[in-house]
């Protein structure tokens, strides 16, 4: 029988970012050049990787806030503009609640998501690290070129940008792959979906892939008698805790330009799944 998804969540809290409690700050971060000006409660919608991606040594190290800083981090300009605007947009929708409420919330089963939602939103967060590991394609290369090969190995595998593309290796149901794609396409994805943001680290052979969907919470009817309802309550369980899952696969790829017949290439994925809750008072 295959692992369940869910033991994977890690149980051992990891290092706290440094958000002290306080009135609201606005932070002015430089991203390798592209700055944001961003609110402390805003951050603390983020998804707990990203925290740390951001901050590995906590906001304020030494102690003090200064609002006429710059913070230089290196991280994907991109990538926060994408998380970003899809946060705010899921924000923006998030009815106020009112009296007359409960006469809603008895169409749902009382355990569904749309119960442990009422007025937040659940935001799945899926990332993929893919680093890359190519084999010269002849014994004599120089350098310059063998780095050519390279870039546009990496050219070619930004354009694989199907979510579950790297996971569909068997037609075999009941793997550990086969109940992750049906945990998160429950949940709020689609299972033809592409990744959100997709980009190449600079002067990195790594692959860096982000995809957010909001948790469905209007599962009624046929949809509330399956597993459906189960399959999204058990994302849940990962807020605050993300998830890891490595995996290595060889890969065999055509019309690499430069390079005669197919190249042969090494592909190292981490995937971190997390949810975020907005809307927390």
């Amino acid at each position: 029988m295959a692992a369940s998804v869910i033991t994977q969540v890690s149980q051992t809290a990891g290092p706290q970012v440094n958000l002290a409690d306080g009135p609201d700050e606005n932070l002015t971060l430089d991203l390798r050049g592209i700055q944001f000006v961003i609110s402390r409660d805003e951050l603390l919608t983020l998804p707990e990787f990203v925290l740390l991606s951001l901050f590995p040594n906590g906001l304020f190290p030494d102690g003090q806030f200064r609002e006429d800083d710059v913070y230089s981090v290196d991280f994907d300009p991109a990538c926060l503009q994408y998380m970003l605007e899809f946060f705010r947009k899921v924000g923006s929708t998030i009815p106020q609640p009112h009296e007359d409420d409960d006469a809603d919330h008895e169409v749902s089963p009382p355990n569904s998501p749309s119960n442990l939602l009422q007025d937040r939103a659940g935001i799945i967060v899926l990332r993929e690290d893919l680093d890359f590991y190519v084999i010269p394609p002849k014994a004599e290369i120089s350098q310059s070129q063998m780095l050519e090969v390279k870039r546009e190995c990496a050219k070619v595998l930004l354009s694989y940008d199907g979510i579950f593309s790297g996971l569909r290796r068997t037609d075999e149901s009941g793997t550990t792959e086969q109940h992750l794609i049906e945990m998160l396409t429950a949940g709020g994805f689609n299972a033809d979906d592409r990744w959100g943001h997709r980009a190449r680290e600079p002067n990195k052979a790594v692959i860096c892939s982000l995809a957010l969907a909001r948790l469905r919470t209007d599962i009624r009817g046929e949809g509330a008698n399956s597993n459906t309802v189960g399959m999204a309550q058990k994302l849940l369980l990962f807020w605050r805790k993300p998830a890891r899952r490595c995996w290595w696969e060889g890969m065999e790829i055509p019309d690499v330009p430069g390079v005669e017949g197919k190249l042969k290439v090494w592909i190292r994925r981490v995937w971190t799944l997390e949810m975020s809750v907005i809307g927390l008072r």
